[in-house]
C-alpha cells in the first residue's frame, strides 16, 4: 500500500475512532453533569490537567521517537519499553509523595486522595507506549479503533455511569478514568502484542531520547499553554482569600466546562495529527514539495471544517449547553460564546506542530511554544479582575499570536509562501458568512416555537448544515481551488465509479 494510500485509510479510521470518543464522551459528561456535584468538573479539572502534563515528562517521548524512526530495531523497542515503565512508576510514586502540597496550593483537601489514584495513570500508560506507538508507526488504525471503544465503553459508559447513578459524585469519574486506562492498556498488548526481550542497551535507548527530549519539552510546552486556563482560573479567582466561595467554584466550574468544550474539536484534529498527519509526514520528511502540498491541502480542508463549526456553537452555545449539560450551567455558554474562537487557531496550529515534529525540527518550534505559555499565563492573571469572559478572550489572542508563529516556522521550514497559506484559508471566510446568515434565519424561524430543547437544537443544526451542504453543493469553487480543494475530485471519481458508466463501458 503506498503513503498516500495508508494516509487515506489511516485518516478514514482514526477519524471515525475520534469521532466516536468525543461523541461518547460527551453523552457521558452530559449525564454525569445531571448526577455529579457541579465542583466534580473544578476538581477533575485540576487533577487532568496536573496529571497530562507529567505524563509528557514520564515516558521522555519514546513513543514518538519510535514513530519517527525510519528503522527501528529490537534494542529500540526494549529501551523503549524499560525506559517508560521505570518512569511511570517513578512519576506515580513522586505523585504519591506531592498529593497533600497540590491540595494545600488549592486549599482543596479532597484533591490529596483523587491525585493518588489518578497518578497510577503514569505506570499503566507507560506498559502500553511501544504497542502504542507501534501500531500507530504501521497506521494500523482499524486496530486502534477495536482498543479505543473497549476502553471507553468499559471505563466511561458501564463504571462511570454506574458509580454516578450511585452517588459517588467526582469518584464516579476518578473510577472510570482509572478502568478507561486499564482496559485500553489490555487491548493494546491483545492486539499489538509486541516482541520484547531483556537485552537493553543504552546507545539504542541514548538515540530514542535524544528525539525524544526535544518531542518532550515541545509537548509539554504545548499542553501546558492549552491547560493554564483550568489549572490557573481556580487558583487566581480565589485571589487572596483563604479559601473558594461557593460562587467561586461554579464560575470555575462554569469555565472548566466551558473550556472542556473548546477542546473537543481540537482533540480530534490533534489526535489526527499526532497519528495519522505526524505519521504520514514522517515518511515523507525529506520530500519538501509533498510537505508544501499536504499543510496547504489540510489547512483548507481544515479551516472550512472548522471555521463555520466555529460560527455554529458561538451563535447557539446557550442551546447547546442547556441540551448538554441542564439549565444549571446556562453560565457557561457566555465564556463558551468567546473561547470557542481559539479552535480555529488551536486546530490550524496542530498542522504545523505534526510537521515541526517530522522534520525533527521541535527544540526551534519549543522557543515559541515557550513564548505561547508566558502570552496565555500573562493573559489569565492580567484578565482575571474583569471576569471569566475576559480570561476567555485573553486565551483566544495568545491563541491568535502562536499561530502566526507556528505558522512562520513552517514557511522557514518548507519554504511554504504566506501567499498560499492565505490563499488556502479565504474560502472558509465565505462559508463563515453563508453559516452565520444561515444561522440566524434558522433563530428566527424557531425562536418563537414551542420545541423541546433536544428537538430546536436538532432542527437548527439541520438547518444550518443542510444549508451549507446545499449551497457548496451548487457551488463548490466556494471550497477554493483545484489544486487545495480535496473535495474537487470527489464528483469525478465518483462518475468514473457509477455502475451505469461501468456497464456502458462494457457495451
Amino acid at each position: 500500500m503506498s503513503t498516500r494510500q495508508q494516509l487515506t485509510s489511516g485518516f478514514s479510521w482514526n477519524t471515525l475512532t475520534v469521532v466516536l470518543q468525543v461523541v461518547i464522551q460527551l453523552a457521558y459528561t452530559g449525564l454525569l453533569a445531571r448526577l455529579v456535584t457541579q465542583d466534580s468538573f473544578m476538581l477533575m479539572g485540576i487533577v487532568l490537567g496536573i496529571m497530562g502534563f507529567a505524563e509528557i515528562f514520564s515516558q521522555v517521548g519514546v513513543g514518538p521517537a519510535l514513530i519517527q524512526r525510519k528503522e527501528v530495531h529490537q534494542q529500540h523497542i526494549n529501551g523503549a519499553f524499560y525506559t517508560a515503565v521505570i518512569l511511570g512508576v517513578g512519576f506515580t510514586a513522586l505523585f504519591v509523595l506531592a498529593a497533600p502540597a497540590i491540595a494545600r496550593f488549592y486549599e482543596l483537601p479532597e484533591l490529596t486522595s483523587i491525585i493518588r489514584v489518578v497518578c497510577l495513570s503514569f505506570t499503566i500508560s507507560a506498559i502500553a507506549v511501544v504497542p502504542r506507538s507501534m501500531m500507530m508507526k504501521h497506521m494500523r488504525f482499524k486496530t486502534m479503533f477495536k482498543a479505543s471503544m473497549v476502553s471507553i465503553i468499559g471505563g466511561n459508559v458501564i463504571v462511570g455511569l454506574v458509580l454516578a447513578y450511585m452517588d459517588y459524585n467526582v469518584w464516579a469519574y476518578v473510577w472510570a478514568l482509572f478502568t478507561q486506562n486499564a482496559l485500553m492498556t489490555i487491548a493494546l498488548w491483545y492486539f499489538e502484542p509486541v516482541k520484547l526481550t531483556l537485552k537493553w542497551e543504552w546507545k539504542y535507548t541514548r538515540e530514542l531520547i535524544r528525539y525524544g527530549a526535544g518531542s518532550t519539552l515541545f509537548n509539554a510546552l504545548n499542553y501546558l499553554a492549552t491547560k493554564m486556563d483550568v489549572l490557573l482560573v481556580p487558583r487566581f479567582i480565589r485571589g487572596t482569600s483563604p479559601e473558594m466561595s461557593i460562587e467561586q467554584k461554579d464560575q470555575s466550574s462554569y469555565f472548566e466546562r466551558a473550556s472542556y468544550a473548546m477542546t473537543q474539536p481540537i482533540t480530534v484534529m490533534g489526535k489526527l495529527s499526532d497519528s495519522v498527519l505526524f505519521s504520514g509526514m514522517s515518511q515523507m520528511q525529506d520530500e519538501n514539495e509533498k510537505l508544501r502540498k499536504t499543510i496547504l491541502v489540510a489547512t483548507n480542508l481544515l479551516a472550512c471544517v472548522i471555521i463555520p463549526i466555529t460560527v455554529f456553537v458561538s451563535f447557539f452555545a446557550q442551546d447547546l449547553i442547556l441540551v448538554w449539560l441542564g439549565e444549571k450551567y446556562l453560565e457557561t455558554a457566555l465564556i463558551l460564546q468567546v473561547l470557542f474562537a481559539a479552535v480555529i487557531f488551536r486546530t490550524l496550529s496542530k498542522l504545523g506542530d505534526s510537521l515541526l515534529r517530522a522534520k525533527d525540527a521541535v527544540f526551534q518550534g519549543s522557543w515559541f511554544k515557550a513564548i505561547y505559555v508566558l502570552l496565555i499565563g500573562a493573559g489569565i492573571y492580567l484578565a482575571m479582575p474583569y471576569g471569566v469572559r475576559a480570561v476567555a478572550a485573553a486565551i483566544v489572542g495568545a491563541t491568535f499570536i502562536h499561530y502566526i508563529m507556528n505558522m512562520y516556522m513552517c514557511t522557514r521550514l518548507i519554504g511554504i509562501k504566506w501567499n498560499k497559506l492565505v490563499g488556502a484559508l479565504f474560502p472558509s471566510l465565505s462559508l463563515a458568512v453563508i453559516t452565520l446568515v444561515i444561522a440566524w434565519v434558522a433563530k428566527f424561524v424557531l425562536e418563537k416555537t414551542e420545541l423541546p430543547a433536544l428537538i430546536k437544537l436538532l432542527a437548527e443544526t439541520a438547518i444550518v448544515f443542510g444549508g451549507l451542504g446545499v449551497v457548496v453543493f451548487f457551488c463548490p469553487w466556494l471550497l477554493g481551488s483545484k489544486s487545495i480543494n480535496l473535495l474537487h475530485f470527489i464528483p469525478e471519481k465518483l462518475k468514473k465509479k457509477s455502475p451505469i458508466r461501468q456497464m456502458m463501458a462494457r457495451l
